[in-house]
């Protein structure tokens, strides 16, 4: 259950924010142990812990503070939360990462004496069981919950999950939980999970649907929060009404005329307790399989809206302001791709600010991927063509000022299919989920640009790039610790706020391990890496260290399934310490969100496994 360090903490605490108690001071605190360190069953990422008592006067209040152990910190001592004459404890603990590495002790004090106990880590186990099992409330085969669309908020505080799949006939937004009875359904119409934990305890808040559902729309297929968890932007690519435009009147529901695989985007903003879709925005020029709303990005702050077409056909270039895409489509340049701008007035309406081709007629798929600086000034757009285009924006108006390839650029690397800006818009992370180098780990000596030592084709890497007074350079070339073939690593990837933190997906890796794994066995065949869960998937976590990038853990879900995709969604919060999870192909009927561990238990005893393809979301 837990390893203890020592038996009692030296006596150096007592009274540590003061001289030693005056000798007429009668001594109240004794050395005293930290019993044990459980997974609570109450709530994802919380402890229980359990310690003796420190007092040898019962009649004196002592207080107990659960710690963190952190030399820089007064007493040694990150407080995570404290009790008064109690000897047990339950608390959130930020990072189930974090905790691997972790020593706990409780701080005693009473009046002006200190008395540490004995100190203790958590073991893997009840780490393990700490990992947090989100399902849909009404989980259904073919819902692919957790696939691309995994957002949360800055804090980590609020989470939301696509499942484009989901068929439910419901419309809107739904908090009563109807949506598990409702019988009706329009295939693959798609659905939003909305949870929420700033009361203390996760929960469902709402169920969101599209005004006007209609199949195979693709609706939730991606999605944004804004920094404080208020506004989310949903995309649904397969979306086909022939409207043209910003919607805040709900027409969107009348209107019948179609045209097919147009796309279209919606916002919702979160008022007085209450979810209400505030917008429905469909391209200035839509178009058959033009898939507006594939991609969808929003600033940190909210009020910087981009949606990708990248079937868009126009053959137009550069950056159009005024409107005239709508006539002068010259139609010469098929799938070429196209970004939408849109900004958010002071009364909440969204207005288009550009139509954003690439500079040349020649690229293809240009919006494969985007992503925006938390102020909304430095937008990145990946192409079907291996490249990324940076632009910049000076009082709404956006330029391009860099363009980016890979080092070791190869045809078919699927380079800039998925990027992630830091908040200030100064380091970029680019993937390439096809790359085929047989390298492992982290290099920054831009040895990958001469050539591939061997080939595991389709392993994927992860390129770095930083701005600086010299302009964008590529900071680091990222490989998995345990390359293989078909992994796809960089499926899906995220920064934290401060861009010092990076989650990079590889949905389709195969070891059979579970949770958080920190000591690099997975790259060992000890380690257990022996591809008995074939497609699983996995998730990498790199941290920056004083300009060094480091691999900080391996991490896999807490009931590792073949087949299952873990990895193929993620989301970071602004600090790095909370990570969500898809893994659209998973496949247990559960639903809702289970503390207890118990998705570990069903995979023990071989599950239930009867929700095929259901997906599931793990919160870390």
């Amino acid at each position: 259950m837990l390893t203890i360090l020592l038996s009692a903490c030296s006596d150096s605490k007592k009274s540590s924010n003061s001289d030693n108690a005056s000798e007429s001071s009668p001594v109240i605190l004794t050395t005293f142990n930290l019993n044990s360190i459980e997974s609570s069953a109450t709530d994802i990422k919380t402890m229980s812990f359990s310690w003796e008592t420190a007092t040898t006067n019962n009649n004196q209040t002592t207080t107990y503070t659960i710690c963190e152990k952190d030399v820089s910190q007064v007493n040694n001592c990150n407080s995570l939360g404290s009790v008064t004459d109690e000897l047990t404890a339950t608390v959130a603990i930020p990072s189930l990462v974090n905790a691997m590495s972790t020593d706990y002790f409780i701080l005693a004090s009473s009046g002006s004496e200190f008395e540490a106990s004995s100190e203790a880590n958590v073991s893997t186990d009840e780490i393990t069981k700490m990992i947090g099992y989100f399902k849909a409330s009404n989980a259904g085969e073919g819902d692919y919950f957790g696939e691309n669309g995994v957002a949360l908020s800055g804090d980590g505080h609020t989470l939301a999950v696509g499942a484009y799949g989901e068929s439910n006939s419901a419309s809107g937004v739904i908090t009563d939980g109807s949506e598990v009875s409702d019988a009706g359904t329009i295939d693959e119409s798609g659905a939003v999970y909305i949870f929420s934990n700033d009361s203390g305890k996760w929960v469902q808040t709402a169920y969101v649907k599209a005004s006007n559902p209609s199949s195979y729309s693709g609706f939730g297929s991606d999605l944004a929060l804004s920094d404080d968890g208020t506004t989310l932007v949903v995309g649904a690519y397969g979306e086909s009404n022939d409207a043209a435009g910003v919607f805040m009147d709900s027409s969107e529901i009348t209107n019948t005329s179609t045209l097919n695989e147009s796309g279209a985007a919606y916002v919702f903003n979160y008022n007085d307790g209450a979810w209400t879709q505030s917008a429905y925005i469909k391209a200035s020029i839509p178009g058959e399989s033009e898939y507006f709303g594939g991609k969808v990005a929003l600033s940190g702050d909210g009020n910087t809206l981009v949606v990708t077409a990248s079937g868009d056909n126009n053959g137009l270039t550069g950056v159009i302001t005024d409107g005239s895409e709508t006539t002068q489509e010259i139609g010469t340049a098929s799938a070429s791709g196209a970004v939408y701008s849109y900004s958010k007035n002071a009364d909440g309406s969204w207005v288009q600010t550009a139509y954003i081709k690439a500079p040349e007629t020649t690229v293809a798929g240009f919006g494969f991927a985007a992503a925006l600086s938390f102020n909304g000034d430095t937008l990145a757009v990946g192409t079907a063509d291996e490249q990324v285009y940076i632009f910049n924006a000076s009082s709404d108006i956006w330029s391009q000022t860099t363009y980016l390839e890979a080092s070791n650029k190869s045809n078919n690397d699927s380079f800039g299919s998925n990027l992630s800006l830091s908040h200030d818009g100064n380091t970029l992370a680019v993937s390439a989920s096809k790359e085929d180098n047989s390298a492992t780990g982290i290099f920054t000596d831009n040895s990958e640009s001469t050539g591939d030592i061997s080939k595991e084709n389709d392993s994927g890497a992860v390129y770095l790039f930083t701005n600086s007074s010299v302009g964008w350079t590529q900071s680091a070339y990222i490989k998995a610790s345990n390359t293989e073939s078909l992994d796809y690593f960089g499926r899906s990837i995220a920064l934290s706020g401060d861009g010092n933190t990076l989650v990079v997906g590889a949905y389709r890796e195969d070891n059979s391990a579970t949770g958080i794994i920190i000591d690099g066995s997975e790259s060992t065949a000890t380690g257990g890496d022996i591809d008995t869960a074939t497609d699983s998937g996995a998730v990498y976590l790199f941290t920056n260290n004083n300009g060094v990038w480091v691999q900080s853990a391996y991490i896999k879900a807490s009931n590792t399934g073949a087949g299952d995709d873990f990895g193929d969604g993620l989301a970071l919060s602004n600090d790095g310490t909370t990570l969500a999870v898809g893994a659209r192909l998973e496949d247990s009927s559960q639903t809702g969100i289970i503390t207890d561990g118990t998705e570990n238990k069903q995979t023990e005893e071989g599950g239930d496994d009867t929700a095929y393809t259901s997906g599931a979301v793990y919160v870390y």
